[in-house]
């Protein structure tokens, strides 16, 4: 079958009217009903990635999970299923435009950010008392439809999860949120995350609404996750004249760092941001799209904004579950050490093992697997599969042993560990980990690693990996807990390198 669908032709009974986009990870065509006369959005998976059983779970539980919350500031999933061997899902078509693209052209009104607001806060609302957290509310994830009425629809529960299931989710290493909106709890991959998770991205997505600025616009990953949790809650009024300074209060609680200082639900939030807009003009017109002939591309429900010549959203995880009620916050673990917990990988190039203050290190093969055969030098003389385990053990004890005398010396051999696309993730991302690592008090070391071969051979091989980590607080008693961590090596160049990296802060 060709990459994309050609116009005229019919899939799944869906008749093709064009292509609205297309990235790595599928195509979203403007199509018309088998049953009705009306057009849909249809989102096929991409075969590319279709081989993936997570993917496919993934793209399936997205269209569960949207089709239980029947909403009207919803995009509504009409069906779902298998042809030519692709998945695919049809959805509600919204012709207009999504509100990441009006803001490139600068802030909104704040009557217009107000009201597009509460009937954002109304489906996420409504979300949350079924049981689903959204976890990735953001301007291009919140469509407004041409016509008299401006109707505005939330999309993509693409990573939407139940709040119960918020552990798995950390112990697979699901997290996608946008780290511009994300709260403070996403970064430190919290089991425990609640509604207020999506106030607090609301609420910069309300502040990006009404300044045209991102609340923290780090120039880094590093910055940017600072920003969320270190940085000063920004003022509106000091950004954009136009805004009331009864906004900076609004805006101060949806941003608290402790959960516990937030509003309690998106719907009090669009109430007291609306009682912020006393004094402004109560006879202001509504929001007017721009002239046909400005319109930006037409997006589809759960496209995010994307052209025919840039990726798609990802297709992610959706899980529907029940929401607790927020309780009290418990006992703070340090943020820092959660990112530590969740970094695990890089081996020193060579495969000979070196662990900083891990003391001698241990490694336990995985069940089934023969000793390993070394030189006198502690090398194997196996290059494949027994040099393949030594290495992702040597791999994991490095990543869970952070330096924190040398941070730089320690990324140097993270990366140097590395091959394709890990490696670039790495070199991505290691800064602002080490930010957050260097602030931390509480001190991280891996003491022991089981590595088992899950499949793969000769030059690759893929590998569960179990790292025994301890973590040390000056005046506290050690604490002891464990990784597991996915991972992929290649055999390049005499070297085995690690070439995908699954943990908690490195989803798959």
């Amino acid at each position: 079958m060709a990459r994309t669908l050609a116009q005229g032709q019919t899939f799944a009974g869906y008749l093709i009217e064009r292509l609205l986009g297309v990235g790595g990870m599928g195509e979203v065509y403007l199509a018309r009903d088998r049953d009705l006369p009306r057009l849909v959005a249809l989102k096929l998976l991409s075969p590319a990635v279709a081989d993936d059983s997570e993917v496919r779970a993934r793209f399936l539980r997205e269209a569960d999970t949207a089709a239980r919350l029947a909403h009207p500031n919803i995009v509504a999933v009409y069906a779902r299923g298998r042809t030519d061997d692709r998945l695919w899902m049809a959805m509600q078509y919204i012709e207009g435009t999504d509100v990441a693209a009006v803001l490139r052209d600068g802030p909104l009104r704040p009557d217009h950010a107000v009201r597009i607001l509460g009937e954002t806060a109304r489906a996420l609302d409504h979300a949350h008392q079924a049981g689903v957290l959204h976890r990735d509310v953001k301007p291009a994830n919140i469509l407004l439809a041409w016509g008299p009425e401006q109707r505005v629809f939330l999309a993509d529960f693409g990573i939407a999860k139940a709040l119960d299931q918020t552990s798995a989710l950390t112990r697979t290493g699901q997290m996608y949120a946008s780290f511009q909106y994300a709260s403070p709890e996403q970064f430190e991959l919290r089991t425990d995350m609640d509604q207020r998770s999506d106030v607090y991205a609301l609420g910069c997505t309300l502040y990006h609404m009404l300044t045209g600025e991102l609340p923290y616009p780090g120039g880094s990953t590093a910055q940017l996750v600072n920003g969320h949790l270190n940085g000063r809650i920004p003022q509106p009024s000091e950004r954009n004249p136009a805004v009331s300074p009864e906004f900076d209060a609004v805006i101060a609680r949806a941003l608290a760092k402790d959960r516990e200082h937030r509003y309690g639900s998106c719907g009090e939030f669009a109430t007291a941001a609306a009682q912020a807009l006393t004094g402004t003009d109560p006879g202001a017109a509504p929001w007017t799209p721009p002239e046909q002939g400005t319109r930006p591309q037409v997006y589809p429900a759960g496209f995010s904004g994307t052209t025919q010549t840039s990726a798609p959203t990802q297709l992610r995880d959706a899980t529907p579950d029940h929401v607790p009620a927020p309780t009290h916050r418990p006992r703070r673990r340090g943020r820092k050490r959660l990112i530590a917990a969740a970094v695990v990988a890089a081996i020193i190039v060579g495969g000979a093992g070196a662990g900083f203050g891990s003391g001698a290190l241990k490694f336990t093969i995985g069940a089934g697997s023969p000793p390993l055969a070394s030189t006198p030098g502690g090398v194997p003389t196996d290059a494949s599969r027994d040099g393949a385990v030594k290495a992702a053990c040597d791999y994991g004890i490095l990543m869970t042993t952070y330096d924190y005398g040398d941070g730089d010396g320690w990324q140097a051999k993270v990366v140097n560990g590395a091959t394709g696309t890990w490696k670039t993730q790495a070199q991505q991302l290691l800064p602002a980990i080490r930010l957050l690592l260097d602030a931390d008090s509480e001190h991280t070391r891996g003491t022991d690693a089981k590595c088992t071969i899950t499949s793969g051979n000769t030059t690759h091989y893929e590998l569960a990996v179990d790292v025994t980590q301890v973590n040390s607080t000056k005046g506290r008693a050690d604490t002891t807990d464990h990784q597991n961590v996915t991972m992929s090596m290649d055999y390049v160049d005499g070297q085995w390198l690690c070439s995908k990296w699954v943990s908690p802060l490195f989803p798959a």
